[in-house]
């Protein structure tokens, strides 16, 4: 496929994210030029010099380098087959879609023609998470037997001065609630231990945050010598990001909010401090998983994350919700 020059990206989705992940491309990349579909200027579109087009279809036609596409979640998976379909590479914020069988297709045939994409679960780019999988990959500690991991902030702090009510994660419509927004836990869980075969969860909406949208989950994933416990809320008004993971010979504790992660060594008796608030940087991880998508997509490599990483996530998502969403 012959390329335009200079780098040519198409923005779909220009909100906070959207505009985030087109300013790393532009500190990468100081010519980049930037298309976003979109009818009206923002902010955003102005800020960074981007040129509007009336629609995808059109974006597509220009032959850009890559797409970058951060819209609400039940948007992605029609816009995201779209592209690949014309073969561009693609960066896929989360979840990739509100169901795997909307873009499984369209993602199985961008691997046979070796398409670069890439789903955007920056925690994994999170240093501090990097080395809880170091650990449990070295196996100092024995194997995992159980794991405690939550994720919890009350929903009108996330984006200040918007209405929460008004946005996404309050609408079922757009792929709202806690199963979709903070798969992050979810897709954590697999980034550490492996695959999971069985799923429960219980979940609901607490009419604390007049909201359609599922606000509380509590989800477990299992396998035969193995179980993880996964809480996910919008209610949490301290906010907190953190999980425990007990191994035959040790204990794992993170804390993202706090920044600390320590082991506790049964040989010793005693828990000791390997990383601090410096390794929990979390708006560092988005501009590295970008720079991830870039470099690959200069050396022609596959990414560590492509769609397909995001689509075992939402299975486990859809066989949560399936366990344990209330149905009006």
């Amino acid at each position: 496929m012959t390329r335009t020059s200079p780098f040519t990206v198409l923005i779909v989705g220009t909100g906070g994210i959207g505009r985030r992940h087109a300013a790393t491309v532009r500190a990468c990349h100081a010519d980049a030029e930037f298309l976003a579909v979109r009818s009206e200027p923002s902010e955003a579109t102005e800020s960074l010099g981007m040129k509007l087009v009336a629609d995808l279809e059109t974006g597509l036609a220009a032959n850009p380098d890559a797409a970058i596409v951060a819209l609400p979640p039940a948007m992605h998976a029609e816009t995201a087959s779209k592209i690949l379909a014309a073969g561009i590479p693609l960066y896929l914020e989360k979840p990739v879609a509100t169901h795997c069988a909307d873009l499984q297709p369209a993602f199985d045939e961008a691997e046979a023609r070796n398409i670069i994409t890439m789903v955007g679960f920056n925690l994994r780019f999170v240093p501090g998470l990097m080395r809880v999988k170091d650990i449990l990959d070295a196996g100092d500690l024995g194997a995992p037997r159980h794991a405690r991991m939550s994720i919890g902030q009350w929903l009108p702090d996330w984006r200040p001065g918007r209405d929460y009510r008004e946005t996404y994660s309050a609408k079922r419509a757009l792929g709202g609630g806690v199963f979709y927004d903070l798969i992050h836990e979810i897709d954590l869980a697999r980034f550490f231990f492996g695959e999971f075969d069985h799923v429960d969860a219980v979940a609901g909406n607490s009419g604390a945050l007049e909201i359609d949208s599922i606000d509380y989950a509590d989800i477990i994933l299992q396998r035969r010598d193995f179980s993880a416990a996964v809480h996910l809320d919008y209610l949490d008004r301290s906010a907190h990001r953190a999980g425990r993971i007990v191994c035959a010979h040790g204990t794992i504790a993170y804390d993202v909010t706090d920044g600390t992660l320590d082991i506790y060594e049964a040989a010793t008796g005693e828990w000791r401090r390997l990383a601090g608030p410096e390794a929990f940087v979390v708006a560092e991880a988005a501009p590295a998983a970008i720079h991830h998508f870039l470099d690959c997509l200069k050396s022609g490599q596959a990414t560590r994350q492509p769609i397909g990483e995001g689509l075992r996530s939402l299975a486990l998502a859809e066989l949560a919700i399936e366990s344990g969403e209330p149905h009006p």
